[in-house]
């Protein structure tokens, strides 16, 4: 039975689940993509234009400091929305408290309130610039703005704050499932058991007061402005003053039309499939914080002449990554390219190093690709515990191919030389692809786990669709922690030189070069090591201690051999993965002492020996994949 907190005759679930979009669940991991990737660019997009006006004085004006608060509603309100419906398209992880179900409520009506009203304040703004130009500093001052952007706000508040309360005190009779993807008043309060009168009419009259209001207050500005501008003279002053509208009104409609669409159906469009609801309510949500930036950035030449300055370097000239970083360095500190120079103190070696490296590398290829193609040609291969074994081979393949090319042209040819740009590439697919390789293996746990402790549930929990999610996940882990490590690392400025002693672009090698402080760089590097490999251990070692507990309450000697041969190739990789990896960690961070040739080798070894023995592994010690190999290498059943 549900629990739920009574209060009185109340009845609140604990937790409410969201549903998602019903009717289009098989689609929800295809969703999500575009979803993830409109909320990156509104992340990315309005962080810009805040750093951008605060940063250029031309820009402390009223247009933009609403554009500000326009561009901090966004964050606020896909924020709180968009994160949580990732979880549930990805890892049907729907489940929200019902506290935390209303608060996410309050934030999404109360900023639609506050995106609205900014929306007002700025029609507001064109029109005191339009028509009365020589007073519009003296009205719209930074008392005034701050005075406007507070009402705005206690508005919000004021306004959406019942919308709560109503909510917290409908009982709900043990009702949990909410066919939606966040938290929206209407599709909670319809959960409820009780009368909702009051929670519909208080919702319709906060629709028409904020929005109705709000248009009629934009549709008289632009009224008053037309009016103004038709009067203007020449053609070219009417097309300039229509010019610093035109952002606005894009905005206007961005935001506007999905709303009015999304509260019409949601009221009166009962014959609209639901899942249409749903999608038009998220694409409310997220294409004005999408869209706003880019409107902004492209139509507004103050704003897109600032931005060029910081990410171009103006005079029409072809811009490389060098140029690019050195305008948030401050100085021309950046070099064109990087010398890669190899394992210092043992060049005279470099060309027997190469035998072994070249050979590894082969084996890897060779491999990897054997395993991927085995798995993908045997119908009986095609189980969980096997399609993550194939995400291995597949990152395998990146991790050794981002390296070893390079590294043995150093070895071979003394070609070190790598440009900027191409660097901090290296640098993003070896870490990135080193977490992933960990979150597969923490994957590959988690499949060990559910195969010996919930046998009879192992296809039912492992699905095509989780499996898809998990894929998913292992990049975008691997992606979001890395970024920040090459944001920090192109941002540092690199005076003292361009030598890079090591044979690839890794992470630390490269920051000792800069001639300024590493702190950010080093702290963020040891708190990434320890998420990953820290936490990733951890389940791996709690998946492995549950399977020890169930194998060992097995009753027979076989039934036990046979289980723990099963975990054998993984137990294998696990140790084979995590051995170099610790002990170049622990070297690299405290063995002071340790000669830099040991490093370096150590390191090679760390990216090369998993891929080489994966395949290796899992090949002689899973029968499946060795029946497989042996029938194509020797033709015979």
């Amino acid at each position: 039975m549900l629990p739920v907190n009574d209060s009185g005759a109340q009845q609140h679930p604990a937790f409410f689940l969201l549903v998602g979009i019903p009717g289009l669940e098989w689609a929800q991991a295809w969703i999500a993509i575009p979803l993830c990737t409109m909320y990156v660019i509104a992340a990315l997009g309005n962080s810009i234009i805040l750093y951008v006006i605060k940063t250029e004085p031309r820009l402390q004006e009223p247009m933009y400091l609403f554009l500000a608060m326009l561009a901090i509603t966004d964050l606020v309100l896909s924020t709180s929305t968009v994160p949580k419906m990732l979880a549930v398209f990805w890892l049907s992880a729907g489940a929200i408290d019902f506290h935390a179900c209303l608060v996410q409520m309050f934030f999404i009506h109360a900023f639609s309130s506050v995106e609205s009203g900014v929306l007002m304040a700025m029609a507001l703004d064109r029109y005191v610039a339009i028509c009365y130009p020589l007073q519009h500093s003296a009205i719209l001052s930074l008392q005034a703005i701050g005075t406007l952007g507070s009402l705005i706000l206690l508005r919000a508040v004021l306004l959406i704050s019942p919308f709560a309360f109503l909510a917290n005190r409908l009982p709900y009779c043990g009702h949990q499932f909410i066919s939606h993807s966040y938290c929206e008043h209407m599709a909670v309060v319809k959960l409820a058991c009780g009368n909702i009168r009051a929670n519909v009419v208080y919702g319709l009259f906060v629709a028409f007061v904020v929005v109705g209001f709000d248009i009629f207050i934009i549709a008289m500005s632009y009224v008053m402005i037309l009016k103004t501008v038709l009067r203007l003279p020449s053609q070219e002053a009417r097309l300039k003053a229509f010019g610093t509208c035109a952002s606005h009104i894009c905005v206007i409609l961005s935001f506007y039309i999905p709303a009015l669409f999304t509260f019409l159906t949601h009221r009166f469009g009962h014959n609209v499939p639901h899942h249409i609801h749903i999608i038009v309510a998220i694409l409310y949500l997220l294409v004005p914080p999408t869209l706003n930036p880019v409107i902004y950035g492209v139509k507004t030449k103050m704003i897109r002449e600032r931005i060029l300055t910081i990410f171009l370097i103006s005079g029409g000239q072809r811009t490389t990554f060098r140029e690019v970083m050195s305008v948030f360095n401050g100085s021309y500190a950046t070099p064109y390219s990087f010398i890669l120079l190899g394992i210092p103190g043992l060049e005279a070696s470099y060309y027997w190093l190469s035998i072994p490296l070249s050979s590894m590398y082969v084996i890897t290829l060779l491999g990897n690709c054997t395993i991927l193609y085995t798995i993908k040609t045997e119908q009986r291969l095609h189980k969980p515990m096997y399609i993550f074994l194939c995400m291995l081979a597949g990152i395998d393949l990146v991790l050794s191919t981002s390296t070893l090319p390079k590294m043995l042209c150093i070895l071979w040819f003394r070609a070190g030389e790598i440009d900027f740009g191409a660097c901090m590439v290296q640098m993003f697919f070896i870490h990135s692809f080193s977490i992933m390789e960990s979150t597969v293996l923490v994957a590959m746990a988690f499949d060990r786990y559910i195969a010996i402790c919930n046998p009879l549930r192992y296809d039912s929990i492992l699905t095509n669709p989780l499996l898809a999610k998990i894929g998913a996940g292992v990049i975008l882990r691997g992606t979001v922690f890395i970024i920040p490590i090459i944001i920090l690392a192109a941002r540092l400025p690199y005076c003292k030189t361009n030598v890079i002693p090591h044979t690839y672009c890794e992470h630390m090698a490269v920051v000792k070069l800069a001639c300024s402080s590493i702190l950010a760089n080093v702290v963020y590097g040891l708190l990434v090591a320890l998420l990953v490999v820290g936490v990733d251990l951890l389940f791996i070692t709690l998946s492995y201690s549950m399977i020890a507990r169930a194998v060992m309450a097995l009753p027979s000697k076989d039934a036990r051999y046979k289980a723990f041969s099963t975990c054998a190739p993984h137990v294998v990789v696990i140790l084979v993965s995590y051995t170099p990896a610790l002990f170049t960690i622990l070297t690299h961070r405290f063995g002071h002492h340790v000669q830099p040739h040991v490093h370096i080798l150590l390191a090679n070894f760390y990216l090369l020996f998993p891929p080489m023995l994966n395949p290796i592994v899992y090949g002689v010690k899973t029968k499946e994949i060795r029946e497989r190999v042996t029938h194509i290498v020797l033709r015979r059943k």
